[in-house]
């Protein structure tokens, strides 16, 4: 179903209703003359006939709808169709219907791991059409996907299920079920470098911004410049080298003073002096000779 058709039912809708509200009015002024109600039960029985006969004219101009109707995934809710453009509408709106029957047809297939993966490319999807739905201009980008890769996907997660429906187990069949699980990878992964390149241009224009803002504020002295940085840097480390300079000299033992060395001017030979007493206190406690 397309997007023009949508549209259609739509119109269908708003005439039906219109008919049926017109078709009750028309009735219940000619109950009133013909039958002149004075009585509330009697207000009540024309009210009840002109509803009645309202509905089946509003059911009649909307036409029966026979179409069997999918629910739409939680992922595909939140995605509008209203951009104003009406070619990017309707790819937007053929997007949500292939994801939709996809969904259905996961429903079908008891296999986890595949079902999984489908749950993966939903919120993929999801994502891509968001990012065409906030930017037209990248419609072009996914027309590809949309006419063939998603179409594509869709015919084989259906042979899948076809697969398993009708108990089909031989060789070919459990090589084919291997090949769509494979191809469904690879999918995945083009999904994943398509909305990549969805936002590519989004994030060159915030670098790209985020250079600018940087050079202008260097410019109006607003922020530091790499000689005073390096400067600050500097002083840190000198800062810190005499910490640790202190640190060692507190933790390293003091060496005792050195004697006074006086050299003989006659000998040549230096001698250490020591104070008198500590000399004659230790010539008194030597050992005297015997006679």
């Amino acid at each position: 179903m397309s997007h023009q058709t949508a549209k259609q039912k739509k119109t269908k809708k708003t005439k039906g209703l219109g008919a049926g509200i017109i078709a009750f009015g028309v009735v219940f002024a000619l109950f009133s003359v013909i039958f002149k109600p004075h009585s509330i039960g009697a207000f009540i029985l024309a009210t009840a006939l002109s509803g009645l006969i309202g509905a089946i004219i509003k059911v009649m101009g909307e036409g029966l709808d026979l179409t069997v109707k999918q629910s739409v995934p939680e992922s595909m809710k939140s995605i509008n169709v209203d951009t104003g453009n009406p070619d990017v509408d309707d790819l937007l709106f053929r997007g949500r219907e292939l994801i939709t029957q996809i969904s259905a047809e996961k429903k079908r297939i008891p296999d986890a791991s595949l079902t999984a993966k489908l749950d993966q490319l939903e919120r993929q999807c999801a994502d891509i059409f968001q990012a065409v739905y906030n930017n037209p201009k990248k419609a072009p980008q996914i027309r590809r996907f949309m006419d063939y890769y998603l179409p594509t996907t869709l015919k084989m997660v259906t042979g899948f299920r076809v697969f398993g429906d009708r108990n089909m187990s031989g060789a070919e069949t459990i090589a084919a079920k291997q090949r769509i699980e494979e191809a469904l990878g690879v999918v995945l992964k083009g999904c994943q470098k398509m909305l990549d390149n969805l936002y590519r241009d989004d994030v060159l224009d915030i670098t790209t911004d985020i250079d600018v803002l940087e050079q202008m504020l260097k410019r109006d002295g607003l922020t530091e410049s790499d000689l005073s940085f390096a400067a600050m840097q500097a002083k840190q480390a000198a800062q810190i080298d005499r910490v640790v300079a202190t640190t060692q000299g507190a933790s390293t033992p003091q060496a005792s003073n050195p004697l006074p060395v006086h050299t003989d001017s006659n000998t040549s030979q230096a001698t250490y002096s020591r104070p008198m007493a500590d000399a004659t206190g230790a010539m008194a406690q030597a050992p005297q000779p015997k006679e």
